[in-house]
């Protein structure tokens, strides 16, 4: 069985994140790149996080030090970000390509049910930040090549310690966002529920 990214950060400790980079701007050059008018690459990350529905409410300094906690990493087709019933350490945003969820064994070729296909600009996992110890109930893995943008549990801690301002918009963003979503899928299983009696209701009717 392939090891997920996420299990070889839990190997590789805390301290010892070799296995992936961390973003790191000096301010004068992530504004520059932030810039609409800098003519850096269209999708730097600057400007990747400036476009991000989430981070809407973040100035760009804000977005600078919040960048300065996290990581980036490529992923070729296939590889496995996590897996289901693992504890979830990291938040993601999608920079490139494309990622699917599966509740399925990843290993197994029968049954293997891609419920979600998530692409650029999308986010995932971001439960492992809210809550501790929490288990992915899904499986993630790179259906193409891609990069992922993403802040692990650790350097969530370090950056409440040290810029509790920034984290709290970040949680708050989160937690907006879960809200919207959980929302959502009540307002979808409400009128499913409807549908379902009215459909019961001509049965009986017949």
């Amino acid at each position: 069985m392939a090891s997920s990214y996420e299990q070889e950060v839990k190997d590789a400790g805390a301290n010892k994140l070799e296995i992936t980079k961390k973003i790191d701007f000096s301010m004068m050059k992530y504004l520059w790149m932030a810039n609409p008018l800098s003519g850096a690459r269209k999708h730097s990350i600057p400007k990747f996080l400036r476009n991000i529905e989430l981070l809407k409410n973040f100035s760009d300094n804000e977005l600078r030090i919040l960048a300065k906690y996290m990581h980036n990493r490529k992923f070729a087709e296939g590889e496995i970000v996590f897996r289901a019933g693992e504890i979830g350490i990291g938040f993601y945003f999608i920079y490139s390509g494309t990622i699917e969820l599966s509740h399925d064994d990843l290993d197994s070729e029968i049954n293997n049910e891609k419920f979600l296909t998530l692409e650029e600009f999308s986010y995932f996992g971001e439960l492992a930040l809210l809550q501790e110890g929490n288990q992915r109930t899904a499986s993630a893995i790179a259906r193409n090549k891609c990069e992922l943008v993403g802040i692990f549990k650790p350097d969530l801690d370090n950056l409440i310690l040290r810029h509790p301002i920034i984290a709290a918009k970040l949680i708050q963003s989160i937690s907006i966002a879960l809200a919207d979503r959980l929302y959502y899928l009540t307002n979808e299983a409400s009128k499913m529920h409807k549908r379902l009696l009215k459909l019961e209701a001509k049965n009986d009717s017949q």
